[in-house]
């Protein structure tokens, strides 16, 4: 049978929940050692992606990114977070923004694999579909 990068990311977050940090830092170099001597080393990547999915979803923690034409300030940063922890309801909302030259006006937000385009160009093409 073949161990996936989130079987192990599951046994290591299995492995490291409501433990104290010298048990944590062994069970992590156990764990480590473990990935290094079957040959898994290559998947570490993965392993570590899947483990901070795992910790988020278990933690309440919702990882999201904002692209705008000019970086948000803080009231809009705020406003943003509770868009997303009032629709994921999110315990703790991580927020990235990003400048792009590229959005002319609105916003893309992408939270997992969904995707809210408030863009001009977004909505722009909503209304030609619309209109066509």
């Amino acid at each position: 049978m073949r161990i996936t990068p989130k079987q192990l990311a599951q046994t290591l977050y299995d492995l490291t929940v409501g433990r104290s940090k010298p048990e944590i830092e062994k069970s992590v170099s156990a764990f480590a050692r473990y990935i290094y001597r079957n040959r898994k080393l290559k998947l570490a990547d993965r392993i570590a992606k899947q483990f901070a999915t795992i910790y988020n979803q278990k933690k309440g923690i919702v990882e999201a990114q904002i692209t705008t034409r000019k970086k948000l300030n803080e009231a809009e940063l705020k406003k943003a977070k509770q868009y997303v922890q009032g629709k994921y309801g999110a315990k703790e909302v991580v927020l990235k923004n990003i400048a792009d030259e590229n959005v002319k006006g609105g916003f893309v937000l992408r939270v997992g694999d969904e995707v809210t385009d408030g863009s001009l160009r977004g909505r722009l093409g909503e209304l030609r579909k619309i209109l066509t």
